[in-house]
């Protein structure tokens, strides 16, 4: 059955924008996971005023799922993680280029980079993961840099102009899936994901959690977070009780 995580970031920006101490993102945590979220997201270091490293730390103790960490390549941010050892520390770029299909690390110009933070997040036993657009040739450089994991951009499918399109990057996307599976990773998917649009990537056999954040955030400011986690779950997962 395919997990749900729950990206709480933008709790943190809106939190952030109102000069106060709410909302608080290890509050939000623990009632996704009360309605059956299987693990919470947070990112560090892309968003100004967003996650600091004290949510990181507290969500390390609320969380009893899985803690995910998206983090850029830096010093600070490995420090970070080797000390509160989320459960699944995932590489992304350093800078967000806004929407856009190419969104994923380049793993096979950035190898070198990497494998510095690589290394000491798997030698610890955290599970690492690399973002990466759909496409075999990054697929095969995160497996050779040693990930156990990919996070597969869903962009490209969620943005298509057209139902053509949509379905050509589906078709590239269920490719992407097999790809990593045949090669021993762990296959997670987000990026652009809806409510009207996960059912699709979640049926994908391979695909072990699918990643939403703005979406399930915007939806839990009009019906509560445990409502919204309960509608995306029976979508996730038909048939899960509510």
């Amino acid at each position: 059955m395919t997990t749900l995580v729950v990206g709480v970031d933008h709790l943190a920006a809106l939190r952030e924008a109102g000069g106060a101490r709410d909302p608080e993102p290890a509050v939000a945590a623990a009632l996704a996971e009360l309605a059956g979220a299987g693990g919470v997201r947070v990112t560090c270091g892309r968003e100004r005023g967003g996650i600091r490293d004290r949510d990181v730390r507290l969500l390390r103790e609320v969380v009893r799922t899985a803690l995910l960490l998206r983090m850029p390549p830096m010093d600070d941010y490995l420090k970070l993680a080797l000390a509160v050892r989320p459960d699944v520390v995932t590489l992304i770029p350093n800078e967000r280029e806004g929407l856009g299909a190419e969104r994923g690390l380049d793993v096979e110009d950035r190898r070198a980079e990497l494998l510095p933070f690589i290394e000491p997040l798997a030698g610890s036993g955290i599970l690492v993961g690399l973002l990466v657009d759909p496409l075999p040739n990054q697929i095969k450089a995160a497996q050779r840099a040693g990930a156990g994991a990919v996070l597969l951009h869903t962009g490209r499918f969620c943005w298509a102009a057209n139902d053509a399109s949509r379905v050509a990057e589906f078709e590239a996307l269920t490719n992407a899936v097999k790809t990593a599976h045949r090669l021993g990773l762990v296959v997670h998917a987000g990026g652009g994901l809806t409510y009207p649009n996960v059912a699709a990537v979640a049926e994908l056999a391979e695909v072990t959690a699918v990643d939403l954040g703005h979406s399930l955030i915007a939806r839990a400011a009009l019906v509560g977070m445990g409502e919204a986690v309960r509608e995306l779950r029976s979508l996730v997962q038909p048939g899960a009780p509510r």
